[in-house]
């Protein structure tokens, strides 16, 4: 089963005041390149990075050598997330044998675990005839969103900003969620955001002394990001 990841990564992060990819939770840790290493780790392969024509890629090279990862320029990303999806829907259809699904991923989502993101794969294998395999936390859907190669044309008819969100909410769809909590729902778009982000990445790298989050985080963040939304 081929299933490709697209990691859109070409927001201009006007609410951050800087383009987010680059931006780090660590030094030595870009926003970006966190999940980008998860993706792959949870068997996506390759994972095909959508960027803006001016991004200098400089955020990917601290991956580990060895890891499938295809930056794609997206010419016209400044038109809105759809374009984004269509770039990164063409890319995987782009030479090889079409993939079966592709997984919709945002590169400001640092929180979900390969271990989480693999979830995603194993509820649409289990029922593959599912049109969609969605985030979804306190009845709010979210991404990632694994969607089928049959149902393609929809995301590239998509227009502006929206999202497979949208054509989820149509109700015309039937699929199935992938339940989130705490710090995996986490979209970073301000800068308080960042910053709390970063309290919750830094209290998580003392706790397990190690450069990159261990698949049983998500209990503890849970807590970690209460205590520190409260406090």
């Amino acid at each position: 089963m081929r299933m490709p990841a697209i990691c859109l990564a070409a927001g201009s992060g006007s609410r951050l005041g800087r383009a987010k990819p680059a931006v780090e939770l660590a030094a030595g840790t870009p926003l970006g390149a966190a999940v980008v290493l998860a993706l792959a780790r949870a068997g996506f392969s390759p994972v095909i990075v959508v960027v803006r024509p001016d991004d200098d890629l400089a955020w990917l090279d601290v991956l580990p050598a060895g890891l499938s990862v295809r930056p794609f320029v997206c010419a016209d990303a400044a038109l809105g997330m759809s374009r984004s999806i269509r770039c990164g829907v063409m890319a995987a259809m782009d030479g090889g044998e079409p993939p079966d699904a592709v997984m919709i991923a945002l590169a400001d989502m640092p929180f979900l675990t390969a271990g989480k993101l693999a979830e995603w794969r194993a509820v649409w294998t289990l029922k593959p005839e599912r049109d969609f395999v969605a985030g979804r936390s306190g009845g709010t859907i979210l991404p990632p969103v694994l969607w089928p190669r049959r149902r393609f044309g929809d995301l590239l008819h998509l227009e502006g900003d929206a999202g497979a969100g949208a054509l989820i909410r149509s109700g015309a769809l039937r699929g199935a969620f992938v339940e989130m909590t705490g710090p995996e729902s986490l979209d970073l778009d301000t800068p308080e955001q960042l910053e709390h982000a970063r309290a919750i990445w830094q209290a998580l790298m003392n706790v397990h002394d190690a450069q990159s989050i261990p698949n049983s985080f998500i209990p503890k963040a849970n807590s970690m990001s209460c205590k520190l939304t409260h406090s």
